[in-house]
């Protein structure tokens, strides 16, 4: 499995992880030209990311998600609580307490912070 960290801190947050057949994002703080020009310098051309998991929805985890989202169209992975801030979204996936994304196999745990829904992932 490869893990890279795109971004990290108040300006936003991204990371990159990718299995023998998937490619997903944990949230997407950034830009979306910021988060496809870091893909590309990893050698990974954005359309191909499978799925984007959000851990809340303040701005430095979901800055690049409404640009990005459309424009590739990739699931987004959220909780009934989350898409009330993220109404804008089209194609997405109510979290379930753990579920697979191709050979990567994701439990969901709730995590604690100020935003109306947090979670976190733990992917084997």
């Amino acid at each position: 499995m490869k893990i890279c960290v795109l971004s990290s801190g108040s300006k936003g947050n991204t990371t990159y992880i990718e299995s023998e057949k998937v490619k997903i994002l944990i949230d997407i703080g950034n830009s979306a030209k910021y988060v496809k020009e870091k893909l590309e310098d990893l050698g990974v051309f954005p359309g191909d990311i499978d799925a984007i998991l959000i851990t809340h929805t303040h701005v430095d985890h979901i800055g690049g998600l409404k640009i990005f989202a459309k424009k590739y169209n990739i699931p987004v992975y959220i909780t009934e609580e989350m898409i009330k801030s993220l109404d804008y979204l089209n194609n997405y996936v109510f979290l379930e307490n753990e579920f697979d994304i191709g050979d990567m196999h994701i439990i969901v745990i709730k995590t604690s912070h100020d935003a109306p829904d947090s979670r976190g992932y733990i992917i084997i």
